[in-house]
């Protein structure tokens, strides 16, 4: 069991006025409208996916309850974000399964999906990451298994990096930005996170000054060290010995260069980058047409 953690360049500005619109107003009417009737179609074209049908389903759940996200939500932002409260603090990535709006003030909150049981939104959780892979990521470069951004805090502590430095708010922007919207089945699968583009060249830069292992800033390059880590792995594990830094660099310090050298090829684009586990349309397609 697990999940595969990459790393994405990510469209934002794409995300942001194509996708998130979309889904705005899917919410506020309960009708998919141009975009997302056109990305129905798409997707049931070229991988076998009858969305259309489908489709009454899921407006008969929306139609019942309207929710009006860019009027009244404090919850999400406006990139649909996840907003934690300054009590309650960002949630752990066990917890996403279960996290709910309790505002009491929300004048939306008794039919807003938001408020209701978690598997209120699980369908436009699923319809989520459809759109933002099909439309807004490439690239994707793996960084782990069942790896989230925050495990990095040790390597950081490493580098004697400061609690209070930026780098450590960027990795858990990356970490918690899609608690809500980006969640899917188990407690570590689906969209994590994301930067704006100019967080991605902050991010970029910071990690960049760090004494992380250095190579070139390449996708070849990166999979080539990916690949060489995992034997160096299976051969300590075969003579019984643990790894030593004769070995090379520890997975996670390289795992974190390879967040460095993503942002840097995201930055140099103008791009920014979207943290994912697991994503993609094997993970979702058996149980969304189920």
């Amino acid at each position: 069991m697990g999940a595969d953690a990459e790393i994405y360049v990510f469209d934002y500005q794409r995300y942001r006025t194509e996708v998130v619109p979309a889904l705005v107003a899917l919410l506020r009417t309960g009708e998919p409208g141009p975009y997302l009737t056109s990305f129905f179609r798409e997707t049931a074209a070229g991988h076998r996916m009858d969305f259309a049908a489908r489709w009454p389903q899921i407006a008969a759940r929306l139609r019942m309850a309207p929710t009006d996200l860019a009027r009244h939500c404090t919850w999400l932002g406006p990139d649909l974000r996840h907003l934690p409260g300054p009590r309650t603090g960002a949630p752990r990535v066990e917890q996403r399964g279960a996290l709910v709006c309790r505002s009491r003030f929300c004048p939306e909150r008794v039919q807003c999906p938001m408020h209701q049981d978690r598997q209120a939104t699980e369908l436009l959780n699923i319809l989520y990451e459809a759109l933002v892979l099909a439309r807004c990521l490439d690239r994707p470069q793996f960084v782990g298994r069942t790896f989230h951004p925050l495990v990095y805090g040790p390597v950081l502590d490493e580098l004697a990096v400061p609690a209070t430095d930026p780098v450590r708010a960027l990795l858990a922007a990356l970490a918690g930005r899609g608690a809500v919207m980006g969640y899917v089945f188990g407690p570590t699968e689906g969209v994590h996170g994301w930067l704006t583009e100019a967080e991605t060249a902050d991010l970029a830069h910071r990690l960049s000054a760090l004494p992380l292992p250095a190579f070139g800033a390449d996708y070849a390059t990166m999979q080539h060290l990916h690949r060489l880590s995992l034997s160096r792995s299976a051969q300590a594990r075969l003579a019984g010995r643990a790894l030593t830094p004769a070995d090379g660099p520890a997975w996670p310090a390289l795992s974190l260069a390879f967040v460095r050298t993503v942002a840097t090829i995201a930055a140099a684009e103008g791009r920014a980058v979207l943290w994912g586990n697991d994503l993609g349309y094997d993970q979702w397609i058996d149980y969304f047409l189920d």
